[in-house]
């Protein structure tokens, strides 16, 4: 009687599967026994292919079958009502796992991008933008509307969901050449060995995970939960990578990235202040009070060949050229005061030196270091390895000056950018 119940179930179950043809040993096979009693609305296909990689899932090797569990688990919660509402089967969302192991970030050999791994031609159709910072492919919520309406429009023209489903991940054209070459043959296990070996595990990855999505608790395997931060978006004051603000917040910059994974490059453009850069709520006041570190006020840059004999005016606009100390000394009749009380140190040409640091601040450049220290730019070029006269806010540079004049120079560090200023002014 059992055996006679089983025999019914298969046969009303036929017209939903297609096991490769001629191959009665399927029957006794436990997983395909299992994928015959799950409610799928998409044909069963089963091959060795899918039962090897139905094994794969069940190894769950370094726990990776749990967490791409999870990760479906998380998107299909967010986005399978794109499904539901289109009337397509809720459960082809789970295909995100055969296309790109449900990951936003997926990018295929043949320029396919995002979880549903959309190629630049369908994007294009379906009104998603691609930039050279921005590929909206990789934005979960936009992407999985697309893939929704996708969906629907290939099943007009194929009329089985299975079929649908890879035609979805090898494009219609290479669908229908493969249908071609199976003599136009309408059964799906014909169609699937003039595929490309990529393309057929478009169908064996959708069973193999459409089974474990069903059974994994008997296989003991235990989905690892997943979940990125609630969001809120900022501005960003001028272009910045990822990794600066991750740094600076004291954030991973997965989370960041995965957060804003439309950004291609890693690089925020100003351009993208329409969207809004995304951080973890918690993050949100943080971002703004560091606002001077992350965008610190430009340095101006001078041509090299001019630097060391030019000084800039207060108003940093006005150039004019900078005469040799002693000169000026001598022009105006003033005695020079070396004191070690002086404010302005005088450098002696003495052999003994040694070398300290000045912290570069807000305003400071660096003909006004030089200047402050009465050395050359390219001096300062010199001791801290520096190609370009390039400086930011709270770097540490390297400065030479001589031994007994150490402590007089080291006091400019705790000066104001008024006396700074000031003091270069007296040259």
């Amino acid at each position: 009687m059992k055996r006679l119940l089983f025999v019914l179930t298969y046969i009303l179950s036929i017209g939903l599967t297609q096991a490769e043809s001629n191959d009665s040993s399927y029957l006794k096979d436990p997983y395909f026994v299992k994928l015959l009693k799950t409610n799928s609305q998409v044909p069963i296909f089963y091959n060795d292919q899918v039962k090897r990689q139905i094994a794969n899932y069940i190894r769950n090797l370094n726990n990776s079958t749990a967490i791409l569990i999870g990760k479906t688990q998380y998107y299909n919660q967010l986005y399978n009502s794109n499904f539901e509402t289109s009337g397509i089967p809720k459960q082809l969302f789970l295909s995100i796992a055969a296309y790109s192991n449900s990951d936003p970030l997926y990018i295929d050999q043949d320029g396919g991008s995002g979880m549903w791994a959309l190629n630049y031609a369908i994007a294009k159709k379906y009104n998603l933008s691609t930039s050279s910072y921005v590929d909206e492919r990789r934005n979960p919520a936009k992407s999985c509307a697309v893939a929704a309406n996708y969906f629907k429009d290939l099943n007009l023209i194929y009329q089985d969901w299975l079929k649908t489903l890879v035609a979805f991940r090898t494009g219609p054209i290479n669908m229908n050449m493969a249908i071609h070459k199976a003599n136009s043959s309408l059964d799906y296990a014909k169609i699937h060995n003039q595929l490309s070996l990529e393309h057929q595990n478009a169908a064996v990855n959708y069973i193999a995970f459409w089974y474990i999505w069903n059974f994994y608790t008997d296989h003991k395997i235990i989905p690892v939960r997943y979940k990125l931060p609630d969001t809120d978006t900022v501005h960003v004051e001028r272009e910045i990578g990822l990794n600066a603000i991750a740094y600076n917040l004291n954030l991973s910059e997965d989370v960041l990235r995965l957060s804003n994974s439309e950004l291609r490059l890693d690089i925020v453009p100003v351009s993208y202040n329409k969207k809004g850069l995304k951080l973890p709520k918690d993050k949100v006041l943080e971002y703004h009070s560091k606002l001077s570190i992350l965008f610190p006020a430009p340095v101006i840059n001078i041509d090299t060949t001019l630097s060391d004999s030019l000084i800039m005016d207060n108003n940093a606009m006005v150039i004019k050229p900078m005469l040799p100390r002693d000169s000026i000394n001598a022009e105006n009749n003033e005695e020079v005061d070396n004191g070690e009380d002086s404010p302005k140190p005088k450098a002696a040409s003495e052999s003994k030196t040694v070398t300290i640091t000045y912290v570069v601040k807000k305003g400071d450049g660096l003909l006004l270091i030089a200047d402050l220290f009465d050395c050359r730019v390219s001096d300062i070029r010199k001791w801290n390895g520096m190609k370009k006269d390039n400086i930011f806010k709270g770097q540490k540079l390297k400065i030479k000056v001589p031994k007994n004049k150490a402590a007089v120079y080291k006091k400019i560090n705790t000066m104001t950018t008024a006396q700074k200023k000031k003091l270069a002014k007296r040259s």
